[in-house]
């Protein structure tokens, strides 16, 4: 029986693994920058080893916008196309997806056991689901399910403008316009985010500022070294639930608002003890509206597997790409 080549493609990692029999195999990662193309990247996967049958195709997610079977990182060098992976490998097709799009077909399957629900569980069957994934980057995508299957909608909202809610958010982001331009949602709410808010907090009380990186924020941040970094958590926190409440809002995802991505994760219990949920609620007349949708940490290493999986299966749908890219 033929397997299918899976792949999850971020900004910082590539996540790659071969699925048959319905399930997935031992996931092998490697550092995008570390590889010339992703296509370096998929053959030192391949010559691992991994028996004898073959490779009847290829899902790989992206992080980044996909047109016309090709996608380049939004926040690493690699491009991806189909036509050229395919005929590269030899593989009949190749089919690339956004990531986000691959975590939210897989909504439904994740096991709740999987996640950590903040708030009550109150979700409206068949409603959209939501996941904004916070991570190198900062993404969103919204699964409906239907009569006829799963839909995916994608989105780059994580690009849109971000809104202060408070005078002294109106004066960090005041900081960051200085810098940037322009304050995105991604410019806060992501693993650089993390380090330019750190900073801004720092400029605004009139600080030194030495310059970390995310990791070295949060570690700060719980070790008890460093109070800025626990301000830095703190306020990234009550960003991310005020900023999450305003897309569940546009997009009317009453079937619950995951958050996914590689930040998170990391401090679980502080983001639920923090101002995240209140500041999700808190919409002024439409705050019952938002107090009915949970919202869930993915816990689940490999979502964008999950979701990969949903689309292969799902491979006849209207709503589930098609293998597209044939080696000629």
């Amino acid at each position: 029986m033929s397997r299918i080549l899976l792949a999850d493609i971020g900004g910082t990692y590539a996540r790659f693994a071969l699925a048959g029999h319905g399930a997935v195999g031992p996931t092998w990662s490697t550092e995008v920058g570390a590889n010339e193309s992703a296509i370096e990247a998929l053959r030192r996967f391949l010559a691992l080893g991994h028996g004898s049958q073959p490779v009847s195709g290829a899902l790989l997610a992206a992080a980044g916008p996909v047109e016309g079977g090709r996608c380049k990182l939004t926040n690493a060098a690699w491009i991806l196309d189909e036509e050229q992976i395919a005929r590269a490998l030899q593989l009949p097709w190749v089919r690339i997806v956004n990531d986000l799009e691959a975590v939210a077909a897989g909504l439904p399957d994740i096991d709740p056991g999987r996640t950590r629900l903040i708030g009550q569980d109150r979700a409206l069957p068949g409603a959209p689901s939501l996941v904004i994934a916070p991570g190198t980057g900062l993404g969103m995508a919204c699964v409906i399910v239907g009569p006829a299957g799963r839909c995916v909608v994608t989105s780059e909202g994580g690009h849109a403008a971000l809104a202060a809610t408070s005078e002294r958010e109106d004066r960090l982001f005041a900081i960051l316009r200085k810098r940037f331009g322009r304050v995105s949602a991604e410019r806060v709410l992501s693993g650089p985010g993390l380090v330019n808010l750190h900073q801004a907090i720092a400029e605004l009380d009139g600080g030194a500022s030495v310059r970390l990186t995310p990791s070295q924020v949060t570690e700060a941040a719980f070790d008890g070294s460093s109070p800025l970094c626990r301000e830095t958590i703190d306020a990234f926190c009550g960003i991310l639930g005020a900023f999450a409440g305003d897309v569940a809002l546009n997009f009317g995802a009453r079937g619950g608002v995951y958050i996914g991505g590689g930040i998170v994760p990391r401090f679980v219990d502080h983001l639920a003890g923090s101002a995240f949920r209140d500041r999700f609620v808190s919409k002024g007349r439409m705050q019952p509206y938002l107090e009915r949708i949970p919202t869930r940490i993915i816990l689940h290493p490999n979502p964008a597997f999950i979701g990969l999986m949903s689309l292969a299966r799902l491979a006849d749908g209207d709503c589930a790409p098609k293998p597209a890219a044939r080696a000629g």
